[in-house]
């Protein structure tokens, strides 16, 4: 698989996708695996060498997955992190943070569209993009999501990998 390491340009073109979370800069070196995976390099490592190491060895597990970049089923760009990359910038996450109840999060976790209250349906009703959502406890992001159906339900976007057995 083909890797890119992201030129200052591609890299600020991906930032502006999650802007919108508060995401303003980013210090690590951005890689693109495939056609939509991206990948954060904070190592010793120059572009050359690890350009010279996929030469030599096709890599494609250097640095830790953050996010896609991807062209949606309608044409537009859209950009979403994945739970690691919003550990990464958790810090700079200050903006459209949905904070789950307990029985919402039972149903993120195992997989399903979360039905939003009333008051979290009047913040988010016209939230375009995706949105961090976090643990009923307001300590750890869980994922994102998307808003939907006039911002009644929360879709969610859990890997099969994170999600509980009912």
């Amino acid at each position: 698989m083909k890797i890119q390491i992201l030129d200052n340009a591609k890299k600020k073109k991906f930032i502006e996708g999650i802007e919108d979370l508060g995401v303003k800069k980013i210090r690590e070196l951005l890689i693109r695996v495939g056609i939509e995976r991206i990948r954060a390099y904070s190592g010793n490592l120059s572009t050359e060498e690890i350009m010279g190491l996929w030469r030599i060895l096709p890599i494609e597990g250097v640095g830790l997955y953050v996010g896609k970049d991807f062209v949606d089923r309608s044409g537009v760009r859209e950009v979403r992190l994945s739970v690691d990359g919003m550990h990464v910038w958790k810090e700079q996450i200050k903006e459209k943070i949905l904070v789950l109840d307990v029985e919402q999060e039972a149903e993120w976790f195992k997989g399903k569209n979360v039905n939003l209250t009333e008051e979290q349906t009047a913040k988010f009703k016209d939230t375009k993009g995706f949105i961090a959502v976090k643990s009923s406890d307001n300590k750890d992001f869980v994922g994102t999501g998307k808003v939907g159906d006039e911002g009644r339900v929360l879709y969610g976007f859990l890997p099969k990998e994170r999600r509980r057995k009912s």
